[in-house]
């Protein structure tokens, strides 16, 4: 192989892949002198944020070889729904004086659980961050989280004028944020979920 140039030589043949997180990685390798270490790592890191440590091994010719991946962030993000099941239930208690038949109006106390089965929304976000930045300044997108009850569910023993069904307040929050490190970024999935409170 014939090689014309000066050095630090970028090696024709590097390849570009990019993630569905929108961190695109360049790979790629450096002739150099010895000497020139500092100068050909600047040239990698043209091509983006270099992780991890290059290896550098001496090549037949005498040269050093440096071999590199380097990141940048494009700035792409990726959306995908989901789909969570919910069990939701609540146990009543009430006691209401009537009458039994011909005997005189007493106290009766009734126990009742009403169990909903809903079916909801989630939202998992894919994108690129810098390492340094902390999860609880995380921005997230906001997106229409949808629901349904699929059953209900009444077991024990309820009075007529009790709760036939669940009292919910919901709220959309982030449910859980997973990281992968590449140096200066991370690539990160974050998922928001609806949340029940049962009043």
């Amino acid at each position: 192989m014939t090689l014309y140039g000066t050095f630090p030589l970028l090696v024709p043949g590097s390849t570009e892949s990019q993630s569905v997180y929108g961190l695109k990685k360049t790979s790629g390798t450096i002739l150099f002198k010895a000497g020139e270490e500092a100068a050909a790592l600047t040239l990698a890191e043209e091509s983006g944020s270099v992780f991890p440590d290059p290896q550098v091994r001496t090549t037949d010719m005498g040269l050093l070889e440096m071999s590199f991946d380097a990141y940048i962030d494009t700035g792409a993000t990726l959306g995908v729904f989901g789909t969570e099941v919910l069990n939701l239930s609540k146990s009543f208690e009430s006691t209401i004086t009537q009458a039994v038949g011909n005997n005189p109006p007493a106290p009766i106390t009734y126990n009742w659980t009403i169990t909903e089965i809903w079916i909801a929304d989630s939202f998992t976000e894919r994108k690129v961050l810098a390492a340094t930045l902390g999860s609880v300044f995380l921005t997230v997108s906001q997106n229409s989280l949808n629901k349904r009850m699929l059953k209900r569910i009444t077991t024990g023993k309820r009075p007529s004028s009790g709760a036939n069904s669940l009292s919910i307040t919901w709220a959309t929050q982030v449910s859980s944020v997973t990281r992968r490190n590449f140096g200066s970024f991370d690539e990160v999935d974050i998922v928001s979920s609806l949340s029940a409170t049962i009043a």
